[in-house]
C-alpha cells in the first residue's frame, strides 16, 4: 500500500551513569577513585534511501528508540556509547517537528538528526581535586531527546505524467522503462505514484506515473490533494490526453484548471503534450483538430501509441532535450530547531513562583537538566547540590520570595521541605 504521510515518535538513548569506584589492589589499601564515565546515548537519524518509495514500512510501528549508553565501571573503564538508530525513508521525504519543517531529504543517503542521545554521566574519578581527593559521588547520564515527527513524502522525479484517468500514462511508462504499473481498461487504474527510470544513450531520467486527476481535484475530489502535492516536485510535466475520447481538448483544459486552482505555479511548469492511442481510429480522426486547438493555447503536440510504440523514441529525445534546459528541483526552505544546550558551568537562569496550594516552584529548564545528573541517593551528591543551590543564589532568592521554614519547594520532579538551619 502506498502511504505518503505518517507520524512517529523517536526517543534517543539515555546516557550511561558514571560510577563511584576506588582502586582495590593488594598493596594499595587506600586507592584513589577510578570510577569511569557512562557512555553517551545513541542518537536517532532519518536517512533517505532510494530503495524505498513509500512510507508504508513506518505505518504500524509508532515508537522508535535508540540504544542507551552503558554505565561506567571501575578501573577507569568508560561505558560504551549506545548505538545510533537510523530510520530509512524514501528520497523526497519532508520532516516536520512541532509544525516546523526541519529537513527536506532529496538525496540518496542524506541524513537528518532528529533526536540527540543524552550525554554520559561522569564517574567519581572526574571530580578529584586538591581539596577533595576521595569523591564519593558520580553523575547520572542525561535522558535522550524525544520528538514527535510528521513525515510527508512528495515524489521526486524529473518528469511527472499527468492526465485524466485511463489516458494511457501507465502504458506509456511501461513502454519506456522497466516499471510495471498495473494497467487495465478502466479509470483509476493507478492509485499510487509509480517511478520508472528511462535510459537513453548515456543518460537517464526518472519518470513518475502519478494518480489520475479528475474535475474538482484541487478541492480534494477523488485522489485530489494526494495527487497534486506530488506534481510539485517534478521538473517537467508530460500531459497525456486520450484522443479516442470525445472532445479531448476539454480534458486538457480541465486538468490545467485543476493544477492552477491548487497552485498557480503548477500550471506554469513546462509541459509537453502527448495525444495518445493514435492506433485507434477514433483517435486518429481527431489528431489535426486537437493539434490546432492545443497550439492556440501555446503548446506543441506530439502523438504516440504506447501499444504499438509509434513515435515513442523521438518523444523521449524531446523530453531529454527539454530536461537539459531545466534546473534541478531545489530543497524547500527548512527551519531547523537548534537543540537546547545547557551550560556545564555558571548559574542557570531561573524564576520563582508560588502555586495555588502554597508550594514554591523554582522554574528553570537548565536547572532541571542539571539536577537530573545528580544521583540523590548518594550523600555527597546531596551536599554538592546544597552547595550549588547556595552558590547560584537560589536559596537567597527563595527567602526573598517569602519562603518560610516548613514550606514545600519543587524543582521539576524534586521536592524538599525548606529548613533554614540546613543552609
Amino acid at each position: 500500500m502506498f502511504i505518503d504521510e505518517v507520524s512517529i515518535k523517536v526517543v534517543a538513548g539515555k546516557g550511561g551513569d558514571g560510577v563511584v569506584s576506588f582502586r582495590r589492589e593488594k598493596y594499595v589499601p587506600f586507592g584513589g577513585p577510578d570510577g569511569g564515565d557512562g557512555g553517551d546515548g545513541g542518537s536517532v537519524y532519518l536517512e533517505a534511501d532510494e530503495g524505498y518509495n513509500t512510507l508504508s514500512h513506518l505505518r504500524y510501528k509508532k515508537l522508535y528508540k535508540a540504544e542507551a549508553g552503558q554505565n561506567g565501571r571501575g578501573s577507569n573503564r568508560f561505558g560504551k556509547k549506545g548505538a545510533d538508530l537510523v530510520i530509512k525513508v524514501p528520497v523526497g521525504t519532508l520532516v516536520r517537528k512541532e509544525n516546523r519543517l526541519i529537513a527536506d531529504l532529496t538525496e540518496h543517503k542524506e541524513r537528518c538528526l532528529v533526536a540527540k542521545g543524552g550525554r554520559g554521566g561522569r564517574g567519581n574519578a572526574r571530580f578529584t581535586g586538591a581539596s577533595h581527593q576521595t569523591p564519593r559521588f558520580a553523575e547520572r547520564g542525561e535522558p535522550g531527546e524525544e520528538a514527535v515527527l510528521v513525515l510527508e513524502l512528495k515524489v521526486l522525479a524529473d518528469v511527472g505524467l499527468i492526465g485524466y484517468p485511463n489516458a494511457g500514462k501507465s502504458t506509456f511508462l511501461s513502454a519506456i522503462s522497466a516499471a510495471r504499473p498495473k494497467v487495465a481498461s478502466y479509470p483509476f487504474t493507478t492509485l499510487n505514484p509509480v517511478l520508472g527510470v528511462v535510459d537513453l544513450d548515456d543518460d537517464s531520467f526518472v519518470v513518475a506515473d502519478l494518480p489520475g486527476l479528475i474535475k474538482g481535484a484541487h478541492q480534494g475530489v477523488g485522489l485530489g490533494i494526494e495527487f497534486l502535492k506530488h506534481v510539485e516536485r517534478t521538473r517537467l510535466l508530460v500531459h497525456l490526453v486520450d484522443l479516442s475520447a470525445p472532445a479531448p481538448w476539454d480534458a486538457f483544459l480541465e486538468i490545467n484548471h485543476e493544477l492552477a486552482s491548487y497552485n498557480q505555479a503548477l500550471a506554469q511548469k513546462p509541459q509537453l503534450v502527448l495525444g495518445t492511442k493514435i492506433d485507434l481510429p477514433a483517435a486518429s480522426a481527431q489528431k489535426e483538430e486537437f493539434k490546432e486547438k492545443i497550439a492556440s493555447f501555446g503548446y506543441e503536440v506530439d502523438f504516440i501509441s504506447a501499444v504499438t510504440g509509434e513515435n515513442l523514441r523521438p518523444v523521449l529525445y524531446r523530453i531529454k532535450k527539454k530536461l537539459e534546459t531545466l534546473p534541478k528541483v531545489g530543497k524547500l526552505p527548512v527551519e531547523p530547531e537548534p537543540f537546547a544546550t545547557v551550560p556545564l558551568s555558571g548559574p542557570p537562569e531561573f524564576s520563582i513562583t508560588r502555586d495555588g496550594d502554597g508550594v514554591y516552584r523554582i522554574n528553570s529548564e537548565a536547572l532541571i537538566k542539571r539536577l537530573m545528573r545528580f544521583n540523590l541517593e548518594q550523600n555527597e551528591a546531596l551536599l554538592r547540590l546544597d552547595q550549588y543551590l547556595k552558590r547560584w543564589g537560589i536559596i537567597s532568592a527563595l527567602e526573598d520570595a517569602g519562603v518560610k521554614e516548613g514550606d514545600l519547594v519543587r524543582i521539576g520532579d524534586l521536592e524538599f521541605v525548606f529548613e533554614p538551619e540546613d543552609y
